[in-house]
């Protein structure tokens, strides 16, 4: 007698063997239109510790990482949407493109934690 606890019925194998053969071996955009790798890092950065000791002082709870999560299923709409125009505008509406990015002036920080700048401090006359 054979162990059920360790036996898979065969049917189980063939359809997992039917899906791995129609599941595309890549997602539509390539990574220069919609790169998933930077919304799972904004998660993980925010489910961290850190990031949530951070939340939990300065604003005394912890964050429930909702718009990093959303961000995730929008990216992965986008990275599958085969018009480009329409993947980044899809994009364009991440909490994380609005918010973050490269732009510091939607950073959350500037101006609660340290001043925003109008030009770098090495960048001026006087640092010449």
């Amino acid at each position: 007698l054979e162990n059920p606890v360790f036996h898979r019925p065969s049917s189980n194998n063939e359809q997992a063997s039917r899906l791995v053969q129609h599941t595309p071996s890549r997602m539509v955009q390539s990574n220069d239109v919609v790169n998933l790798v930077t919304f799972f890092d904004e998660w993980t950065r925010c489910i961290g510790s850190g990031y949530q000791r951070d939340s939990l002082y300065r604003h005394g709870k912890f964050d429930a990482c909702t718009a990093q999560w959303n961000d995730i299923k929008t990216a992965f709409k986008a990275k599958a949407t085969s018009d480009p125009d329409e993947a980044q505008k899809l994009i364009a509406t991440t909490y994380y493109k609005q918010n973050l990015g490269s732009d510091l002036s939607v950073s959350p920080t500037a101006g609660a934690i340290w001043d925003l700048k109008e030009k770098p401090g090495w960048d001026t006359e006087e640092a010449q």
